[in-house]
């Protein structure tokens, strides 16, 4: 695993363009780090499994960077910080308070959908997209920092965000979407 993980992030550093080349060599160690520390806690508790698992992630994560013929920084910051993240094919087995927010953010998202007028189904959609993908990288990011109360203060955010959606009327469910998940994005 480490050398793949190695190759992946010294392609990134290699191949990023020089206004960029501070940032992709501190992304990388952090990245290396924070695998690091991810292994060494599910070694020390005894989960040989979920080592397994985070070292496979990792893999398929530098397979990916070392795939493509450009942009390899930023295929490297998208894959290496979702592969610290449980896999949500795998919920309620994996990390339950993760699961729990991704139900309730498909929940929230089916209400508004739901709820949108067949006109505004396209530009609903589209807000939508935009708000799992503004959401999930967040959550990406703190589960690759691998401190456990960086990722239950955003865990809890959007948690907080969809119970908001899921509770408001119908006709206002796309408004309290929008406040709720812009206020957990800021959080």
């Amino acid at each position: 695993m480490q050398l793949e993980v190695d190759k992946a992030l010294k392609e990134a550093v290699d191949e990023a363009p020089p206004t960029k080349r501070l940032e992709a060599e501190k992304a990388a160690l952090g990245y290396k780090t924070s695998i690091s520390v991810l292994l060494a806690k599910a070694k020390g508790t005894g989960d040989e499994e979920k080592a397994l698992s985070i070292a496979s992630s990792y893999v398929e994560a530098a397979k990916r960077v070392t795939a493509v013929p450009f942009d390899k920084l930023g295929v490297m910051e998208l894959m290496f910080s979702k592969a610290a993240t449980p896999d949500r094919t795998k919920c309620p087995k994996v990390d339950k308070p993760y699961c729990e927010t991704y139900s309730k953010h498909t929940e929230a998202q089916k209400g508004v959908l739901h709820a949108a007028s067949p006109a505004k189904e396209g530009e609903t959609f589209n807000v939508l997209a935009k708000q799992g993908s503004t959401m999930f990288r967040k959550i990406n990011k703190a589960y690759a920092t691998g401190d456990e109360k960086e990722i239950a203060r955003v865990l809890a955010a959007y948690k907080k965000a969809a119970d908001a959606v899921i509770a408001a009327a119908p006709a206002e469910k796309f408004k309290v979407m929008e406040e709720a998940y812009t206020a957990a994005n800021k959080a």
